[in-house]
C-alpha cells in the first residue's frame, strides 16, 4: 500500500483583512459578566467593542478583564537565542512550547512544586491570521496579526526546556499591529526588525533590562523557516527570546508579582502563588 502524499501548493499571499489597521486588539470580558468572552480595540485607556468587525460598545479600563488574546493556538514554537549558531533561516532552530500553558495577563499561578529555583523570562512573539507553506522570508510579515509580549516562567534548576517552561507562561495583554509599531523598526533586509526596550520587574521595581533589536531571527525569518516542511497555521503562536539576559533578573519567591513590559506593547504580569495558599 502507497503511504498518503500531501501536495502542497507554494505559498501565495491571501489578502488582509480590512480590519488590520494600526490598533491594539483585545479579548476580554466584563467584571460584571464573568465567562462571556468579547473582543474588541484598546484605545487611550478604554475598550472599544465589536462583534464581527463592526462597533458594540465602549468600555472604561477598569470594568473589564483582559483575556488570552489568541483562542487556544494549534502551534506555540519558541525560538530561543542560544539555539540560533547559523546565519541561513532555513536552519533555525525552534522548540515547542505547551499551548495548555498560556494564561492570560493578572493570572495567579502557584509556586510549583518541582522547583525551588523559580525565574522569569522576557519574550516577544507574535500571533498569525493566515496560514502559508514554504513562505518566502520578504512576505512573511504579512501573516502577523499582532505582535504580543509573553512573560515565560522557568525553572532555573530544570533542563533548558521542555518541563522547565511548562510552568505558566502569560501571554498579552494585547495584539497589536504591525502598523502600530512602524517607528520602531530599524531594518527591513530579512523582515521587520523591531527596537523596542524590554524591562523586568518584581513586586514593581525594575530589576533589569533589554532590547529586541539584537535578536539574531527576525519574525518573518522565524515563520518561513517553520513553513518550510509543513503550514504554518491561523492563530499559531511565534515566540523570539530572550530579550533579557535570564541571569540578570533574580529569582522569585512565593508572593511575587513579575512583569515584563516591552516598549509600544504594554505590560504582563504573573502573581506567584504560596504553595497551599488559596487566593
Amino acid at each position: 500500500m502507497k503511504g498518503l502524499e500531501v501536495e502542497m501548493a507554494p505559498f501565495s499571499l491571501p489578502s488582509i483583512p480590512s480590519i488590520l489597521n494600526p490598533m491594539k486588539l483585545i479579548r476580554f470580558e466584563m467584571l460584571s459578566e464573568p465567562g462571556v468572552t468579547r473582543t474588541g480595540v484598546a484605545h487611550a485607556g478604554r475598550i472599544y467593542e465589536t462583534e464581527a468587525g463592526e462597533p458594540k460598545g465602549m468600555h472604561a479600563a477598569a470594568e473589564i478583564r483582559p483575556l488570552l488574546p489568541v483562542v487556544r493556538p494549534g502551534a506555540f514554537r519558541l525560538f530561543p537565542n542560544g539555539l540560533q549558531s547559523v546565519l541561513a533561516y532555513e536552519e533555525a532552530e525552534y522548540v515547542y512550547g505547551n499551548p495548555n500553558a498560556l494564561i492570560g495577563p493578572g493570572q495567579v499561578v502557584p509556586y510549583p512544586p518541582t522547583t525551588s529555583s523559580l525565574g522569569f523570562e522576557a519574550w516577544i512573539a507574535c500571533v498569525l491570521h493566515s496560514d502559508g507553506h514554504r513562505v518566502p522570508v520578504e512576505l512573511a510579515d504579512d501573516l502577523i496579526l499582532g505582535i504580543t509580549i509573553l512573560n515565560v516562567l522557568v525553572a532555573r534548576d530544570g533542563s533548558p526546556y521542555g518541563r522547565s517552561r511548562d510552568i505558566g507562561c502569560a501571554l498579552g495583554p494585547v495584539l497589536t499591529t504591525p502598523d502600530e509599531l512602524d517607528g520602531f523598526v530599524t531594518d527591513e533586509s530579512n523582515g521587520r526588525r523591531y527596537g523596542l526596550n524590554a524591562f523586568a520587574r518584581i513586586n514593581g521595581v525594575e530589576r533589569a533590562s533589554g532590547e529586541s533589536e539584537s535578536l539574531p531571527l527576525t519574525f518573518a525569518q522565524a515563520i518561513a523557516a517553520a513553513s518550510q516542511n509543513y503550514p504554518v497555521r491561523e492563530g499559531d503562536v511565534f515566540a523570539l527570546g530572550p530579550l533579557i539576559e535570564p541571569t540578570e533578573i533574580p529569582l522569585l519567591d512565593p508572593d511575587d508579582e513579575a512583569t515584563v513590559s516591552i516598549e509600544g506593547l504594554g505590560a504582563i504580569s504573573m502573581k506567584i502563588m504560596s504553595e497551599g495558599a488559596q487566593e
